[in-house]
């Protein structure tokens, strides 16, 4: 079965639930969003019970961390983002097809933002903006206002796009326009998940003990659980698998360059 939400709710009213399951404080979501001020103090109660935790810990003479760690918070937000660059190689297929008079598939394009408006922007994106930025903001603050800037424009962008794909796409003017906002959107996301990679999830770990990460770690998993449910990721790679397919770029053999040698 392909990967489809499980849920009416996206992943930043999942995000907004705190770990002890009390309502999470602040105000009330709003269709499928939830506030700003709800996701950031949702987090915060997660890192502060995990402190309080470690402390606990700490004082009874324990060891501070579990040796069996599950994955990182920056390991698995940059598989996700493993998933946003086959997507971003997938919008550049779409962009070529375009550039070339060809019709790409109408299908893929949307598709593929349906993928990136839930998955990315809805689940993803709310990890980030509930539990990783407010644990950096102040070692990268320029950083964290500009990636969150980004996080607004890409949602637009998306929107753009899912309209334009529904659009008639042997019109010029729908064909400019998609391929704009298609170009739009490759230029800002493939250097804001560089940026996270190498600055943002570096800095979370050096920002809070390890037991924290723990704690965040089985926090985005029970989260992306109670959303998609099991084997959600692979559910989500067969889907972006079938997006590579209707383009034409699902061979990654037929990338490998012939072997060069210098004369």
């Amino acid at each position: 079965m392909p990967y489809r939400p499980s849920k009416a709710t996206t992943g930043r009213q999942a995000a907004s639930q705190p770990t002890t399951g009390q309502p999470a404080t602040g105000q009330p979501a709003t269709g499928n969003r939830v506030s700003r001020r709800g996701l950031f103090l949702a987090g915060a109660g997660l890192v502060a019970g995990a402190g309080a935790t470690e402390a606990a810990n700490l004082l009874a003479g324990g060891s501070p961390a579990d040796p069996a760690r599950p994955p990182s918070p920056g390991e698995d937000l940059m598989t996700e983002h493993g998933v946003l660059k086959r997507l971003l190689l997938g919008y550049q297929a779409v962009a070529d097809q375009l550039a070339a008079g060809h019709t790409p598939p109408a299908g893929a394009i949307t598709d593929a933002a349906e993928i990136i408006a839930d998955y990315i922007e809805g689940f993803h994106e709310g990890l980030e903006e509930a539990y990783v930025f407010p644990r950096v903001r102040d070692r990268e603050p320029a950083l964290v206002r500009t990636l969150l800037t980004q996080h607004d424009r890409g949602r637009h962008l998306t929107a753009a796009i899912s309209t334009a794909a529904s659009e008639d796409l042997g019109s010029a003017a729908v064909r400019r326009d998609l391929r704009r906002y298609l170009t739009l959107f490759i230029g800002m996301y493939a250097p804001h998940e560089a940026w996270e990679d190498t600055v943002i999830f570096p800095a979370l770990r050096t920002a809070v003990p390890q037991r924290t990460l723990d704690e965040l770690a089985e926090r985005f998993a029970d989260l992306q659980n109670a959303q998609y449910g099991d084997h959600a990721l692979a559910q989500l790679l067969s889907r972006v698998t079938g997006v590579e397919q209707q383009l034409g770029i699902d061979d990654l053999n037929a990338v490998t360059p012939p072997l060069v040698y210098r004369s």
